[in-house]
């Protein structure tokens, strides 16, 4: 009898996902657990920032398809719990992507990038925990690329006011942006508006 969750019998390539998940979330809860012992909260920050992005990629190993990750439906998995990790926030999170698959090389940089947008609308966009409203966007665009938007209706920020330590999600999407070729901009005005395009992907 087959195991579904690729044990022995099942198909060699969903049990080497399903051992990869569990190596990720290994790795995420040991970096959660020295999040808790760290004596320097700035520490304890980076560490849980950390377990969190292990956990994500663990997550993205079961968006494996043979022609590359469906990243529309990764998005659509973890958006409950990027919520639940920011106190059930009261903000909405609405996606708009199905399907969308793209080649292993971007996969891990992609989701990364998702993450720290939606993370930093959150944290950043509505400061209270007050009721708002966060669109992601993943598609196709008319000129053949492909963008991924996150879009709030938060209070925004002045780009033109001193970096602090809440830029560092920013700093960190930027660098990100140029491993997959992306263009990355930023819309201040009535909440943000976070935009990166890149090349398009494979029929």
């Amino acid at each position: 009898m087959s195991d579904d969750r690729g044990g022995r019998g099942g198909d060699p390539t969903s049990e080497l996902r399903h051992r990869t998940a569990n190596i990720f979330q290994l790795l995420g809860a040991l970096a959660r657990m020295r999040s808790q012992r760290a004596g320097n909260p700035e520490a304890a920050r980076q560490l849980l920032w950390v377990a969190d992005a292990i956990g994500s990629l663990g997550a993205l190993e079961r968006h494996r398809t043979g022609g590359g990750v469906d990243l529309g439906g990764y998005l659509n998995e973890m958006t409950p719990v990027w919520r639940r990790r920011h106190g059930a926030h009261a903000a909405q999170i609405e996606v708009l992507a199905g399907q969308v698959i793209v080649p292993d090389s971007m996969a891990s940089t992609l989701a990364l990038i998702a993450q720290e947008l939606i993370g930093n609308a959150l944290a950043h966009g509505y400061p209270n925990g007050g009721p708002g409203r966060i669109e992601v966007g993943l598609g196709p665009r008319p000129d053949g690329r492909t963008e991924l938007v996150v879009a709030d209706d938060g209070v925004g920020f002045d780009p033109a006011a001193p970096a602090n330590a809440d830029r560092f999600g920013l700093w960190i999407v930027r660098s990100l942006a140029t491993q997959v070729r992306g263009e990355f901009d930023l819309a201040t005005q009535g909440g943000v508006t976070a935009r990166l395009t890149f090349a398009g992907l494979p029929n």
